[in-house]
């Protein structure tokens, strides 16, 4: 039986903050740049306002409701027969972007460094250790998540590091050339990489504070951390490549950690990459933790053998995960989950939180 206790603002801070970053970081901001250029930072800048907007709107539902998490809350909106289909399609979701991580770090190592070894095995280990830490408490989870954070700025500080070497600032300016509306187009795909926050909706009573507000607040923090993130790894990427190079290369940031020689480490970019997997393993385990969750209010009475749900996810995620390989496969899977982030991290919500000021509903605290 899951035992879900309060977590602190702290352990929120650290559960939102890795949620959010993972496998985007290899490859930001080749996606970002692909209208705007060299202007991609500033579409990545927008990308966490936008982020930022979306969590104030979840922490506006959440007031509503706070003593239940979304999946309990739900039939009070909607009513029962479409509050049982949101939840499953949040669970759904949950074990989608569980799965796309797997599979998109999976086809990074399995090109970078583990090249001869088998696809299954890497998608396996990936998906036991996360199911693993998954079937724990809330609590259990976040004391995980906070130990893993360590490893986050050992990374930060490799890529500080080797990010700092030879570029040319030259290669930012003239600053806006390319125009607002090629930064607006590339503003969408820096959004999806801040997917992550959406985890409030579950979370918002287990956090322990004495405002609520201090729960937005640390929401903003977290965010406003990962935007300064991803703007950094940007602006050093940027500084790095010319434009036209960016183009042909799809994971910037592994070439940059390639190309750099440190006299006490060899082959950092492979040394990064095998810490980086426990930071992107965070947002595997918290997402499938969250599907369980979801999928667990679906019937008429709570179904509360948490670790046998988690198991159940984590074998579908690895039947799926070993027939993704392909690599087309992935880019178009790619492609559909973030048209159904958008709905689901930020429509839905934003719908269900004027039906509730409609009917009246009071705020908490």
């Amino acid at each position: 039986m899951i035992r879900l206790k309060e977590i602190s603002l702290i352990q929120l801070f650290c559960l939102v903050a890795l949620s959010q970053v993972g496998v985007r970081v290899l490859t930001m901001p080749y996606e970002e740049s692909r209208e705007s250029g060299y202007d991609a930072w500033i579409s990545v800048l927008l990308g966490g306002v936008i982020a930022q907007v979306i969590i104030l709107i979840i922490y506006r539902l959440g007031k509503r409701f706070a003593d239940r998490p979304l999946p309990e809350y739900i039939y009070a909106i909607t009513g029962r027969p479409l509050g049982l289909l949101i939840n499953v399609l949040f669970a759904v979701y949950c074990v989608e972007s569980s799965l796309l991580v797997v599979v998109s770090y999976s086809d990074v190592i399995n090109r970078w460094v583990l090249i001869t070894t088998p696809w299954f095995v890497i998608i396996g280990v990936t998906v036991i250790v996360a199911a693993y830490i998954a079937s724990s408490s809330l609590q259990s989870l976040t004391a995980v998540t906070q130990t893993i954070m360590f490893m986050f700025f050992i990374c930060f500080i490799f890529v500080f590091i080797s990010g700092m070497g030879k570029g040319d600032l030259r290669h930012l300016l003239p600053i806006g050339t390319h125009g607002i509306t090629a930064i607006l187009k590339d503003t969408l795909p820096a959004f999806w990489a801040y997917a992550g926050y959406e985890l409030l909706l579950y979370v918002f009573p287990f956090v322990k504070c004495k405002r609520k507000r201090d729960i937005l607040i640390t929401m903003s923090l977290a965010n406003g951390f990962t935007t300064f993130f991803y703007v950094m790894i940007s602006i050093i990427v940027l500084y790095n490549f010319s434009e036209n190079q960016l183009n042909s290369i799809p994971e910037p940031m592994l070439y940059i950690l390639r190309q750099f020689h440190w006299p006490v480490v060899q082959s950092i970019d492979i040394l990064f990459m095998t810490i980086w997997l426990s930071v992107t393993i965070v947002t595997v385990f918290v997402y499938l933790f969250l599907a369980a969750r979801y999928l667990a209010f679906t019937g008429g009475k709570e179904i509360r053998n948490h670790p046998v749900l988690i198991w159940i996810l984590a074998a579908i995620c690895f039947a799926v995960g070993v027939l993704g390989s392909d690599r087309q496969w992935i880019f178009q899977f790619a492609s559909f989950h973030n048209t159904a982030s958008i709905i689901i991290i930020a429509i839905v919500p934003t719908i269900l939180l004027l039906v509730a000021m409609a009917r009246g509903k009071r705020e908490a605290g």
